[in-house]
C-alpha cells in the first residue's frame, strides 16, 4: 500500500514537470543536436582539441538544455511550490519528506542528465567518434555542482526573482572569472591554478589539448567540485526536511 502511494506520487512529481510535449521535443533535440560534436571534431582536425570544444557548455546544445530543463524545474516547478506555499499539499501527504525530497531531486535534476547522458552516448555508438568519457565526467561533476547550487538557493530565498539573479550571478562568477583565473594562472604558473579548476576545468581541458601536455592539478578541481556537491546536496536535504511553510 505504501509503495503504491509513493508511485502515485512521483507519477504527480514527473507529470507537473514533464507534461506533453516536453519530451518529445527535448530528448529528439538533444539526440540531433549532437552533430556538433562530429563538426567541431572535423574542425579541429580530428583531435581532442575539437571534441573539448563540442562538450563546452553554452557551446554544446545537449548540455545547455539539460542544463536550463533542470534550473526551470528547481525554480518555477518546485521553487514556485514552495514561494507560493502550495508545497504545503505535497508535504501534507502520508509520505517521509526525505522521500520526497529524493522524488523531487530525481525529477527536477536528475532525468534531465538522464536524457543528455542517454541521447550522447547513444550519438556517440552510432557515429563511432572517440570521444574520450573524461569529458562525460567532467560534465557530470559540473552539472550537478551548479544545480546544487540553484537547489540550495531555491530552497534559502522564497523568491523566484531573487533565485534566478542570485543563481545567474553565482554561476556566471564561477564559470567566467574562474574561466579568466585558470588562464592567466596557466600563463603565469601561479601556484594558485588549482583554485581554478574548482569554477571552470574546461579552459584546462581546452589548454590539454593544445599543448598535449597533462594538467595534473586538474582531477583536482573535480575532486573539490564532487565534494562540494554532496556538501550542498545533504544542506539542501536538510534544509527540506525542516522548511516551514
Amino acid at each position: 500500500m505504501m509503495r503504491s502511494r509513493s508511485f502515485q506520487i512521483f507519477r504527480v512529481i514527473f507529470k507537473e514537470r514533464y507534461r506533453q510535449p516536453t519530451l518529445e521535443l527535448v530528448i529528439p533535440t538533444m539526440l540531433v543536436s549532437n552533430i556538433f560534436i562530429t563538426a567541431f571534431y572535423a574542425r579541429g582536425l580530428f583531435n581532442t582539441y575539437g571534441l573539448v570544444l563540442a562538450f563546452i557548455p553554452l557551446i554544446s546544445v545537449s548540455e545547455t538544455l539539460a542544463f536550463a530543463l533542470a534550473l526551470r524545474n528547481i525554480i518555477f516547478v518546485t521553487g514556485d511550490h514552495i514561494y507560493r506555499g502550495s508545497i504545503i499539499s505535497f508535504i501534507m501527504i502520508p509520505i517521509k519528506r526525505i522521500s520526497l525530497f529524493f522524488f523531487t531531486y530525481f525529477c527536477d535534476i536528475v532525468l534531465p542528465y538522464l536524457f543528455w547522458l542517454f541521447t550522447t552516448e547513444l550519438y556517440i555508438l552510432l557515429s563511432g567518434i572517440p570521444v574520450p568519457q573524461y569529458l562525460i565526467l567532467v560534465y557530470t561533476v559540473c552539472y550537478f555542482f551548479t544545480e546544487n547550487i540553484i537547489l540550495l538557493t531555491a530552497l534559502s530565498f522564497k523568491s523566484g526573482g531573487i533565485v534566478t539573479l542570485l543563481s545567474g550571478t553565482i554561476l556566471g562568477i564561477l564559470f567566467i572569472f574562474g574561466g579568466i583565473a585558470g588562464y592567466y594562472g596557466i600563463m603565469t604558473n601561479s601556484p594558485l591554478t588549482p583554485i581554478a579548476t574548482i569554477s571552470n576545468p574546461y579552459v584546462f581541458l581546452i589548454y590539454e589539448a593544445i599543448s598535449q601536455k597533462q594538467v595534473t592539478y586538474l582531477n583536482v578541481g573535480i575532486y573539490s567540485e564532487v565534494i562540494i556537491s554532496l556538501i550542498l546536496f545533504f544542506v539542501s536535504l536538510q534544509k527540506f526536511r525542516i522548511m516551514e511553510v
